[in-house]
């Protein structure tokens, strides 16, 4: 379907558009017809390939097929990849410096995903020269702090997922939970949540199975609050085959990067901003109902840009690939690399330990929690608040 079809269904969100496009991705094995010697692809499977930013090149080898075949196929659908946005100079660089603010240590590519979710498309050297017109400190920065890589490899897409959490805002208890894809780098589940708790974690890597479907096997650390996601995994993948792998944090490596990423593009202003309220004296973190004021204002914000940096992380061009994470995930499962022979789990049942009698001693894994940080308030206080 074209963005004019979603959009008559009322369905404008582009985030949305390509979750329900992901989904559909899995009924489309064969989507090719020949005739009098020609190629024809969809309409609605060639611009779901350019909205993911696919050049020609990669889509013309993903179908095995010319690129002269995907520009004729797009020059009878009148579709481009030179359309931009009509904008001027003064009023780009304006939308890049409100957002540079907002995201203070994402770059350029980064920053481009997010502007495309305001439906605002430029020229690569257009978005580069109003950054360095803008944020020419920030980028000397950024290149000061590169990496060097290390070699990694996966099979496929949902072959390994990476989960972990972050406590970047612990002391305002705000907790990060979060899970990448570790084939194509796809952020499946990021969320602030106000406790450390085993089931809230569990609940949030559900979200991301129904999102994504089930890995086959799941890495995290050997903190207790990952014991439900363990659960979890051997009811549904079944013990004795790796299903859920741990181990120390510093090996976790696609998480541990994203952390440092999540936290220069979204959570340093956050935590910048609550010390500096602590500094003026409106913030005091030992005061429950100081904290409950605080997720009651600011959990929602944190989200909301959270999932705004999720879905430019999406579809940003990584360097080494040359692809985006969307990309890499798509391309994959249209050719049916992805293992879908388990089914998607809908239950929330969990099973119970390998070991019954470590069970009833009170050492199984069900129900673990390492950390509680939710803030409970009395009626009188909140009577206070409101």
């Amino acid at each position: 379907m074209s963005l004019q079809d979603f959009a008559y269904l009322g369905l404008t969100d582009r985030k949305k558009i390509m979750e329900l496009r992901t989904a559909c991705v899995h009924f489309c094995s064969n989507i090719l017809t020949k005739s009098n010697n020609n190629f024809f692809i969809p309409k609605e499977a060639l611009e779901s390939l350019l909205e993911i930013d696919l050049t020609v090149n990669e889509s013309s080898e993903m179908f095995s097929v010319s690129e002269s075949t995907i520009y004729r196929n797009m020059k009878m659908y009148n579709l481009s990849k030179l359309e931009f946005s009509n904008i001027s100079d003064e009023d780009l660089e304006a939308v890049v410096a409100k957002q540079v603010v907002k995201f203070p240590c994402c770059g350029e590519s980064l920053l481009k995903q997010i502007l495309a979710q305001q439906n605002i498309k430029v020229q690569r050297n257009r978005l580069r020269d109003s950054m360095y017109r803008g944020d020419k400190k920030g980028i000397l920065e950024r290149k000061k702090g590169r990496l060097h890589r290390r070699n990694y490899s996966v099979q496929s897409p949902n072959t390994l997922w990476h989960v972990d959490t972050s406590h970047k805002l612990i002391r305002w208890n705000m907790i990060i939970a979060g899970g990448i894809d570790g084939f194509s780098r796809s952020v499946t589940f990021l969320e602030c949540v106000d406790n450390n708790n085993a089931d809230t974690l569990l609940n949030c890597f559900v979200k991301g199975v129904g999102k994504y479907g089930l890995p086959s096997r799941v890495r995290s650390d050997m903190d207790r609050e990952n014991t439900l996601i363990a659960d979890y995994m051997i009811k549904n993948r079944c013990s004795s085959r790796g299903s859920m792998i741990t181990g120390k944090s510093v090996h976790n490596q696609r998480i541990e990067r994203l952390w440092r990423t999540v936290y220069a593009g979204v959570l340093s202003y956050y935590y910048d901003l609550f010390y500096y309220m602590e500094d003026i004296g409106v913030l005091d973190p030992s005061d429950e109902l100081n904290i409950y004021a605080l997720h009651h204002v600011y959990l929602h914000k944190v989200n909301k840009k959270l999932g705004i940096w999720k879905t430019a992380w999406a579809n940003h061009r990584i360097r080494i690939v040359h692809r985006t994470p969307m990309q890499m995930f798509t391309t994959s499962v249209m050719n049916n690399i992805v293992d879908e022979s388990q089914p998607l789990p809908y239950s929330n049942e969990l099973v119970t330990d390998d070991n019954p009698g470590e069970a009833e001693n009170g050492q199984g894994t069900q129900g673990v929690e390492l950390l509680s940080s939710s803030v409970y308030v009395t009626n009188d206080k909140f009577k206070t608040l409101r």
